[in-house]
């Protein structure tokens, strides 16, 4: 196969493939592909009408599950996927195979591969309407915190994101990372997805607090009836600026939603622990598939 980087121009051919089918991960996003593929070093091909995306280099590298139409198609996919990992004297490997994906590989190829659950990458996603409104005892903490950053800062602007003031986003983002520690490939991904903002179809919107900007967040959509969250950052001392960054950008971009999706925990102690604090609907199940040994 003759694997590309993905260009902004590839677009329109690969969201055709991730339209095949209603996808909750935003594995099965151009956007995502297309800011994170130096940090994953992602490429893709295309091959006998089969989209193919290949992850990691050496030892580490992985497949998306082929992305096909028919029945016949997909398994001829997985034929071109173990030819390709034999050329690279690789053992045969699939990640972020959500459930559907596993179903439909063990009934075309029944009892060939293990499914193994990959809990530190599945993706958390939230009814749109309880981030919005943070219903119930459940959520109460996150309620307090909201209430109290609009009985302390109830002068706030929150802005959509325009041309107008996107330097001034720009600026507010680098500044937070000078705060909190210089993340290169985010803040990478960042400035692509500003340099590609119309292109990519992403929205996104700023709070400023006595006239600096103190939040930022965007994102865009996995489906008809899901948003993204794609990057989310906030001024940490001020208490309840990130509830209020994100149920105002709910309430003026999303809010026509059913579901937010706001991507895996990584493992992350910390990080779970702050998803679960938000009680999620569910979790996008993700598997590896490798062979039965």
């Amino acid at each position: 196969m003759n694997f590309n980087p993905f260009r902004i121009e590839d677009k329109p051919l690969i969201d055709g493939y991730f339209h095949v089918h209603h996808y909750e991960q935003i594995d099965c996003t151009f956007n995502t592909l297309f800011l994170w593929q130096t940090a994953y070093d992602t490429s893709w091909a295309e091959e006998d009408h089969i989209l193919f995306v290949k992850a990691g280099h050496g030892k580490d590298t992985f497949f998306l599950p082929p992305f096909a139409q028919e029945e016949e198609d997909f398994r001829h996919g997985l034929d071109l996927i173990h030819q390709e990992y034999d050329k690279l004297g690789l053992s045969f490997r699939l990640k972020s195979a959500s459930r559907w994906v596993t179903e439909r590989i063990e009934s075309i190829c029944p009892g060939k591969y293990d499914f193994i659950e990959d809990r530190d990458n599945e993706e958390y996603v939230y009814r749109t309407a309880d981030m919005i409104q943070l219903p119930g005892k459940k959520l109460r903490m996150k309620k307090n915190h909201l209430n109290s950053f609009l009985r302390q800062y109830s002068d706030y602007q929150y802005e959509s994101i325009t041309k107008d003031n996107m330097k001034d986003a720009q600026e507010g983002i680098h500044d937070w990372f000078v705060r909190h520690g210089d993340i290169e490939e985010e803040e990478e991904a960042i400035k692509l997805c500003f340099d590609h903002w119309d292109e990519l179809g992403v929205k996104g919107a700023i709070i400023r607090i006595y006239g600096k900007v103190e939040a930022f967040t965007n994102g865009d959509l996995v489906n008809d009836k899901m948003a993204h969250i794609i990057f989310e950052k906030a001024n940490p001392n001020i208490r309840g600026l990130y509830q209020a960054i994100n149920r105002d950008f709910l309430i003026h971009e999303f809010a026509n939603t059913e579901f937010v999706n706001r991507e895996e925990d990584l493992g992350i102690s910390g990080l779970r622990e702050a998803k679960m604090g938000y009680n999620p609907d569910h979790l996008t199940e993700k598997f590896d598939v490798v062979l039965k040994k």
